[in-house]
């Protein structure tokens, strides 16, 4: 994934200070946040951790853990699985994270960021036939956390729309008939005829892109002159609604906290990714890392 960052002014693996420096601390929003996370001597359990990457992959909830030199193979054992289960990523001190991950079928991901053991962010991707919404929680400035959505299509700004409400949607890809754009793979929801039955629907005139399944490759990082902590995906379906009613041609979205005034944490960096999901199968088959002050 290619980090797209005009609003912060830097470049990919440019240095700096990843997160701020005040301890006050919205309530609400740090309920919302540990909600999804689970204690870290779960993640540490021995026999259930991989490595990959340079990176150790413990296993969270009830799933098995697998590794090899394609990835980190996560198998949900839940027999209704609660999108507590999945893997906790330890890293060094980093400034900036990307995962590629393919499962298939209806699902719900949750993605968390720890700074020192706190989760400081989460965000949430929640995954049907018809669509895939993306939102996101910050915690920078306490209950009033608002954040941006923006959309990019081959590199360029189509679209943003800022003063989201921490948690709330930020974005929806979605397929949208002719003349509207054909997808460049199949989504994740869909099995291939699914996805043959949809492409006539939509009266796409080619339907080779159901022969190419859709991974998520998701980042989180921060624009270091605002400090803001943000997440960024690649999106499968070829258009995306904003919370304004907008619908744009996109490619990759970010979800970008908001600063206003004092920040409201301490730290200068994450050490710690949570990726937890309802799929009953996911593999994660790449990773990057951008050490902290690189």
């Amino acid at each position: 994934m290619n980090w797209l960052l005009p609003s912060s002014g830097i470049s990919p693996g440019s240095s700096g200070a990843f997160m701020r420096s005040s301890r006050r601390v919205g309530t609400a929003l740090w309920a919302a946040v540990f909600s999804l996370a689970l204690p870290l001597s779960q993640a540490h359990a021995a026999d259930n951790c991989v490595e990959f990457q340079g990176l150790q992959h413990c296993g969270l909830g009830a799933v098995k853990v697998s590794g090899s030199e394609k990835g980190v193979r996560i198998d949900n054992q839940e027999k209704e699985p609660s999108g507590k289960s999945g893997v906790a990523i330890h890293t060094p001190p980093a400034a900036a994270w990307t995962a590629e991950t393919q499962s298939e079928g209806a699902q719900r991901n949750f993605f968390t960021a720890y700074a020192e053991d706190v989760p400081v962010s989460t965000s949430t991707v929640d995954s049907s036939r018809e669509a895939t919404s993306y939102s996101a929680t910050f915690t920078g400035s306490g209950d009033a956390t608002t954040y941006s959505v923006l959309a990019y299509y081959n590199g360029q700004l189509q679209a943003s729309v800022g003063g989201i409400r921490s948690g709330d949607t930020g974005a929806v890809g979605m397929m949208l008939p002719t003349p509207g754009w054909t997808p460049n793979c199949r989504p994740r929801t869909q099995t291939y005829a699914q996805c043959e039955s949809a492409c006539y629907a939509n009266g796409y005139s080619n339907c080779n892109y159901c022969n190419t399944p859709c991974s998520l490759t998701v980042g989180f990082a921060n624009a270091q002159l605002s400090s803001a902590c943000l997440w960024q995906y690649t999106v499968a379906e070829p258009g995306v609604r904003l919370p304004n009613g907008q619908t744009v041609r996109a490619d990759q979205i970010v979800l970008q906290e908001e600063i206003s005034g004092p920040s409201n944490y301490p730290y200068l960096n994450f050490n710690r990714i949570d990726v937890q999901t309802t799929a009953r199968s996911t593999v994660i088959t790449g990773e990057s890392l951008i050490p902290a002050g690189k």
